[in-house]
């Protein structure tokens, strides 16, 4: 396997604008609960967040400086999330850097995180001082609110999932209410402060699911095609997570190996680095990756579909080029 680096979304002028906005809200001499803030939020990843909150924002006639308050807050609530995952999943690392919680300890991680989300809300609400009118503010808030439980309901369903085969179509659900409704959270937010219609955010809801459904699928292709994501390719592995492409290969496999991939799954005692190993040679050799990388180029063919009824221009352009296959899945 050759190393590839993860695609970033951001382009450089929206990062400079909102790495300017956090920089001025959590300068580097932060301390407190605003240091763990910090930490969480800089160095930025992908900015995948504010890049979509923006863009739904001007694809339906907003404006940037109405939004960049919203662009901040989805970041803050999204990192904050990461921030809590990685203590779930035990994983030490993130952004190519230390995991909070392996810096600060899980206690003060866990604060970090809470904080992040209330930084977020308060971010959001700012939008009315911005330009926004209060009852687009209000609805922002709501989507916010609703998409971070349904977020949290597909994360008790993943644990719930764990150290176990499921199927593939209960898998596609699960991930679509977690990595959709991550996507949805910003889309849905830029939209509606932007002064998007009832079509216009149905059309988005769409997009987000299904994108969020294959940049889920890249996401458990990371583990097997050599990517760097700035995490341990072994943690699914080691918390006995079912992805699409261990489940694909369970598909295919012989009734021998079959349970070679359930064994895998549950154990616990084995090294972890003796049951990735013994992984990812089943899922080569079922073709796990080469299967679960058609599916994430299906959905976002659909995701890219959806977007056909949104006003054209070069927002909903933009928007469109993320289900490009290479750009982001």
């Amino acid at each position: 396997m050759t190393e590839i680096d993860v695609p970033r979304v951001a382009d450089r002028e929206l990062a400079a604008i909102v790495g300017a906005e956090v920089e001025d809200r959590w300068p580097n001499d932060v301390s407190g609960l605003d240091e763990i803030v910090r930490y969480g939020l800089v160095p930025f990843g992908k900015m995948m967040g504010p890049w979509l909150v923006t863009h739904s924002a001007l694809a339906v006639g907003g404006d940037l400086p109405t939004v960049l308050p919203a662009a901040v807050a989805v970041e803050c609530v999204q990192v904050g999330a990461m921030m809590h995952d990685d203590i779930i999943d035990d994983d030490g690392e993130r952004r190519s850097k230390p995991a909070a919680h392996t810096v600060y300890g899980q206690p003060t991680a866990i604060v970090g995180g809470d904080g992040l989300f209330f930084h977020g809300f308060a971010a959001l609400a700012e939008c009315q001082e911005a330009g926004a009118p209060a009852e687009r503010v209000a609805q922002a808030l709501v989507v916010l609110s609703r998409a971070g439980l349904r977020i949290g309901d597909a994360a008790i369903r993943e644990i719930r999932m764990s150290r176990e085969v499921c199927s593939v179509d209960d898998y596609l659900g699960m991930i679509a209410d977690k990595s959709g409704a991550l996507l949805w959270m910003a889309c849905g937010v830029g939209a509606t402060l932007g002064g998007g219609n009832d079509k216009d955010l149905r059309a988005l809801s769409q997009y987000s699911d299904r994108l969020g459904i294959a940049y889920q699928i890249r996401d458990d292709l990371m583990a097997y095609d050599g990517t760097r994501a700035g995490k341990p390719n072994v943690s699914d592995v080691r918390n006995g997570r079912p992805t699409l492409p261990v489940l694909l290969a369970h598909e295919r496999a012989p009734v021998a190996e079959q349970q070679h991939i359930e064994r895998l799954l549950a154990d616990t005692a084995v090294p972890v680095e003796e049951r990735y190993g013994a992984m990812a040679r089943l899922v080569h050799d079922h073709d796990g990756v080469a299967a679960a990388r058609e599916v994430s180029h299906r959905y976002v063919d659909m995701a890219a579909a959806a977007l056909e009824s949104l006003p054209p221009g070069v927002h909903r352009d933009a928007l469109a080029d993320l289900t490009v296959p290479g750009r982001l899945v």
